[in-house]
């Protein structure tokens, strides 16, 4: 009898499909009339019979201040996940951003949870109630970590990470877990067992990879506050592209271990956890509550640095800012040199130092680091990605054809190792010599990118290679008027050319309502200052959007009254 034969990619990818599109439920499916256009931010209000008033208004809260109510009995933990529940459920329709949908256990949690408020009439920890996003690739004990992988494709966490075993013991609800790209190594989050993830503000352009399920989720409200992680910006392009909030730690500052992937063990490089949100408070809030338990104790190669409470009164008046408005290799686009220039004016008129930053090392760096994601030419993911099991889709071929190209011996990987280490070294006595606070730049050449041209990760991969922190923050979005700055001079090289090209080409809203993010990095292990930096950048933005509202409202009154007469 002739052996049975394995089933195809093809139908393995469709089972994993249907079982997510089936796990959500009737009621919350939305008519197809509702999935026409391009931007569907504003799908759950045109949804009152899946979500309430309320339930808009809770799942649009920060999670410090969800917690908040929770704690003061104002909602409950079960109210709360039922209403983050059907946002995600919404969000999937609209941008394909889950890989697995856990609304069922999240509810009967969120019941236990609520049943212990009421016993001991105090929270269990201090995330109570809270509903939180997984990235895929993070284990979630018996759930899938596929990686994006169709080999992988029921592969269970074998336990929780510690980052999730922090926050179940803090009382977090995980309802679901988001979209990761083939093998992780990409800006666009697209694989063959989920299909591909889009941006929920123009689903022409991509939410951004690895984390890209999370940028997208998040940006929907479909979260308050997911788990992501970021080897070359995985964190920060993504809600970079979804006009989120995004923080990369140094390495060894917040738990890390418990996650698939190929490259298990390579310690050239490492990828870090981090939080993605809407708000500067939950990146705090996520920060806070992964050090409280001293996780070192449990991940030794954490270093054993207590999370300090800096804001931004602890910090001097005036601060001496590092921007940097082009990395000399590739040109941002239009509207990410308009927010730089708009941010630095805020900067300025607070009173704020501005100097700029010299990318003398940037491009070395990114060579470094680039070598470094392949030590083995990319043997693993070639024999990984097989064309008859798992076919690499054209983001993740065109790496393969371009980056990893060349095979290192052991000496040579000694050899990368020690430039390295003087590169870091150079670019830490040229942050010395500037003596500044923070460094502001783009966080990619492009606010998002169209779905396969994300490729050039050369703004936060840089900061990767040196270890710094980085976190990205919503400035503004892209608008009809932008163009190049009169006299701009392109960057001698193909990827400059490539990215002006993109934008040049841009036809029928091709950046349409797309948000623009910008980056601050700061020194290493000093990720509080760096938030603390972050709100004084927000304070003087926010500032300039309340006199903006304040101007436009009498002009809207003067309207109404025209039109009445």
């Amino acid at each position: 009898m002739a052996a049975a034969q394995s089933p195809s990619w093809q139908h393995i990818a469709a089972r994993k499909q249907k079982e997510i599109y089936d796990a959500i439920p009737s009621a919350w499916i939305v008519d197809k009339s509702l999935l026409v256009g391009h931007n569907f931010t504003d799908l759950p209000k045109k949804c009152p019979h899946i979500m309430s008033k309320e339930e808009l208004f809770i799942t649009e809260s920060r999670a410090v201040d969800i917690l908040s109510q929770i704690r003061a009995r104002t909602w409950t933990s079960y109210q709360v996940t039922l209403a983050f529940c059907k946002r995600a459920a919404l969000a999937h329709q609209a941008t394909n951003c889950l890989a697995l949908i856990m609304f069922d256990s999240a509810l009967e949690e969120a019941k236990k949870l609520d049943a212990y408020m009421e016993k001991h009439g105090k929270p269990i920890g201090p995330l109570h109630g809270l509903p939180v996003s997984v990235k895929e690739h993070i284990y979630l004990a018996n759930t899938p970590a596929t990686s994006g992988l169709i080999s992988w494709a029921d592969a269970p966490s074998p336990h929780d990470a510690l980052i999730c075993k922090i926050f179940r013991q803090a009382g977090a609800v995980f309802h679901v877990k988001t979209t990761n790209p083939q093998t992780l190594m990409a800006l666009e989050t697209h694989s063959n067992l989920f299909g591909r993830t889009c941006n929920p503000f123009n689903t022409s352009l991509t939410s951004g990879g690895s984390s890209g399920g999370e940028s997208a989720l998040v940006a929907m409200r479909g979260s308050p506050l997911g788990i992501g992680t970021d080897i070359g910006g995985s964190i920060r392009g993504p809600s970079g592209f979804c006009g989120g909030w995004g923080l990369k730690a140094s390495v060894a500052r917040i738990p890390h271990s418990g996650l698939s992937g190929l490259h298990a063990g390579m310690e050239n490089i490492i990828g870090c956890v981090g939080p993605m949100a809407n708000s500067l408070a939950d990146l705090r809030l996520f920060c806070q509550v992964a050090l409280a338990k001293e996780p070192w104790d449990e991940e030794p190669s954490l270093i054993d640095i207590p999370w300090r409470n800096t804001t931004a009164a602890d910090l001097p008046k005036r601060l001496r800012i590092g921007v940097m408005f082009n990395d000399a290799a590739v040109l941002p686009h239009p509207p990410i040199t308009r927010a730089l220039r708009h941010t630095v004016d805020k900067l300025r008129a607070a009173g704020h130092e501005i100097v700029e930053w010299n990318p003398q090392h940037h491009a070395s760096l990114l060579s470094w680091i680039n070598k470094a994601y392949f030590l083995d030419g990319g043997d693993e993911y070639k024999s990984t990605l097989l064309h008859e099991s798992d076919p690499p889709v054209p983001i993740i071929q065109w790496l393969l054809d371009s980056e990893a190209t060349t095979r290192h011996t052991i000496e040579e990987t000694w050899a990368l190792n020690s430039t390295r280490d003087k590169l870091r070294t150079a670019f830490s006595l040229q942050w010395k010599e500037a003596g500044v606070d923070a460094l502001l730049c783009p966080v990619n050449a492009s606010c998002a990118s169209a779905h396969d041209e994300s490729k050039y990760w050369g703004y936060t991969a840089v900061f990767n290679a040196t270890d710094l922190p980085g976190v990205v923050f919503p400035v503004t979005e892209v608008r009809e008027t932008d163009t190049w700055e009169e006299g701009t001079v392109p960057v001698q090289g193909e990827k400059d050319a490539m990215y002006r090209k993109f934008w040049d080409e841009r036809a029928a809203g091709k950046y349409k309502d797309a948000p623009v993010n910008l980056q601050l990095v700061g020194k290493r292990l000093r990720e509080e200052r760096l938030l603390a930096v972050a709100e004084v950048v927000e304070g003087c933005l926010r500032e300039d959007r309340q006199s903006v509202q304040k101007v436009s409202k009498p002009a809207q009154k003067e309207e109404m009254v025209q039109s009445r007469l």
